[in-house]
């Protein structure tokens, strides 16, 4: 998780009057940028799942299945799921 970048880790370009126009970071800080929005992009398909959820009248009418019923009947055996 990103806390803090350090300011000398930040360069910025600045155009014939002196105003930024883009800025550079080294690689390493970019992998951790990335990081951190795949983990806030994750955050909100799990906040928007469970929103989904909260409203729902059952797990089947957001598309949710049991597990036993997307299973064969070799892999609900195996699973100990078999009702026989």
């Amino acid at each position: 998780m990103i806390t803090y970048i350090p300011p000398e880790k930040i360069r910025y370009l600045v155009d014939e009057q002196g105003r930024p126009t883009d800025v550079l970071i080294d690689y390493e800080m970019w992998q951790a940028v990335l990081h951190a929005l795949e983990q806030l992009d994750d955050w909100a398909t799990a906040k928007s799942y469970l929103e989904r959820r909260r409203k729902a009248r059952s797990p089947e009418e957001i598309g949710l299945e049991l597990l036993p019923e997307t299973l064969n009947d070799g892999d609900k055996k195996n699973a100990g799921l078999d009702r026989s």
